[in-house]
């Protein structure tokens, strides 16, 4: 008995000693269950908060800012006469509304532009433009393809800085063209608004062929399927040389019209290989365009108005070159004639009511000349007859009739994109006045200078 009870005692003993640590452990894993709970409530918490935090900087991310240009003389690009006083809002990367200051109210807390004493214009638009061009042979066979993406990136933003906020580009590095298109969709890069052509396309041994930039194909089937690899490289513009038969310049319009794309033709003549007659069947075989006034007779013009054709005239550029007497040089003997021709095919167009675009073209050694060039042209139009308020009209609603885009771009109206630029001076006084905006604004985004 004796041995029993102190065995039941020791018993006894150790289940106290393992109660008393089923206990505490018990405790313990009680606390560490707790501390876990209050942990994983914590950071729901946390979660919580950082998700209502991300919620508010995306709605602040969506909700497009508001800016008020105040005051200002408006020229709104559509050849009304300017509005003084007057009042523009922009939301997001659209204009929201337009009109006199005393007719429309600054929504509260947007951005004020102050523009008393100033002028309000749309951003210009360049019609023909090669933004890789080589200044010299040795950059033509030198230069990668980065090279000349960065080359053209640098025209770009130069153009951004004196208010030209669209271009078209008629023939660069294919390469290059899409590499920036890119880069602008994906948000690497930061500039203007760029349309280009892809490779010119053209026929064996013709304009261009060789050359960066150029697409030799024969044949109307082969034209069309050239026109459907700029399509699938991701252009939305087509250039053809001036060189082909009916058959080819139709297959090659037809396809593009059928893929939405638009299409425009160099201008003939100048030499044998660009005969004078290329124009007229060009615009036989259904182009929207002509680029430059190169050899056309009255018939080929009055061709251009029935078919309302448009045409880019790029004067300046044989200026340049009839000022350092290398209009293409097989022609030295007649750069007189050159330039009157141009200046008399100017007057004619103007006559018929063509609408035509302001373009550079300054290749190769005139690539120094921009970005004054585009300017200059403007210059040169007012020089030849056309009133300033119609040049305007040309840099800013012709070009986006050009382009295709006369719905989103070219007017300061209320739904068109906020393009705009701000002068210190009356640009109808005197285009001197222009070039050098306080204010660009380029899809709603504000770039003062």
């Amino acid at each position: 008995m004796q041995v029993k009870t102190k065995l039941s005692t020791s018993k006894s003993k150790h289940l106290v000693k393992s109660k008393g640590c089923l206990t505490s452990n018990f405790i313990l894993k009680s606390s560490r269950v707790v501390v876990f709970i209050f942990s994983l409530a914590a950071i729901l918490l946390v979660t919580i908060q950082l998700m209502a935090q991300a919620n508010v900087s995306n709605e602040q991310k969506v909700k497009p800012a508001v800016i008020a240009i105040v005051g200002g003389t408006l020229i709104d690009g559509t050849g009304k006469e300017p509005l003084a006083n007057a009042l523009i809002i922009i939301e997001g990367d659209k204009i929201k509304a337009v009109g006199p200051a005393s007719k429309i109210k600054a929504p509260e807390g947007a951005q004020k532009i102050e523009a008393a004493g100033k002028w309000i214009l749309p951003g210009f638009i360049d019609c023909h433009i090669h933004l890789t061009s080589e200044t010299s042979d040795l950059e033509y066979y030198r230069d990668s393809n980065s090279l000349a993406t960065l080359r053209a990136l640098q025209l770009m933003n130069m153009y951004l800085r004196c208010g030209v906020t669209a271009v078209r580009d008629v023939g660069s590095h294919v390469e290059a063209m899409q590499a920036l298109v890119q880069a602008q969709k994906k948000g690497y890069i930061d500039s203007i608004r760029l349309y280009p052509c892809g490779d010119l396309i053209t026929i064996t041994g013709g304009h261009g062929y060789g050359m960066h930039g150029s697409l030799a194909v024969d044949g109307p089937w082969e034209w069309r399927k050239a026109v459907r690899q700029m399509y699938a490289a991701g252009f939305k513009h087509i250039k053809i040389s001036p060189q082909f038969t009916l058959e080819e310049a139709k297959a090659a319009v037809e396809e593009a019209k059928m893929l939405g794309l638009h299409i425009t033709a160099h201008g003939g003549g100048f030499s044998d290989t660009m005969p004078p007659t290329m124009t007229k069947v060009a615009i036989k075989a259904g182009v929207e365009c002509i680029e430059h006034l190169n050899e056309m007779d009255d018939e080929t013009l009055d061709m251009m108005a029935r078919h309302q054709v448009f045409n880019v005239p790029t004067l300046y550029t044989y200026y340049a070159s009839y000022q350092r007497n290398d209009i293409n040089r097989f022609l030295i003997e007649k750069r007189h004639w050159s330039m009157a021709m141009h200046e008399t095919l100017f007057k004619k167009v103007y006559k018929r009511k063509i609408v035509m675009g302001i373009g550079t073209d300054a290749n190769g050694e005139y690539r120094e000349l921009y970005p004054r060039i585009y300017f200059e042209e403007m210059k040169y139009f007012a020089r030849l007859g056309m009133k300033p308020m119609e040049v305007i009209v040309c840099a800013t609603r012709n070009g986006a009739r050009i382009l295709g885009l006369e719905d989103e771009l070219g007017t300061i109206e209320a739904g068109k994109a906020a393009d705009l630029q701000i002068l210190n001076a009356d640009p109808l006084k005197s285009f001197d006045n222009l070039g050098s905006p306080e204010v660009v604004i380029l899809r709603g985004r504000v770039y003062k200078f």
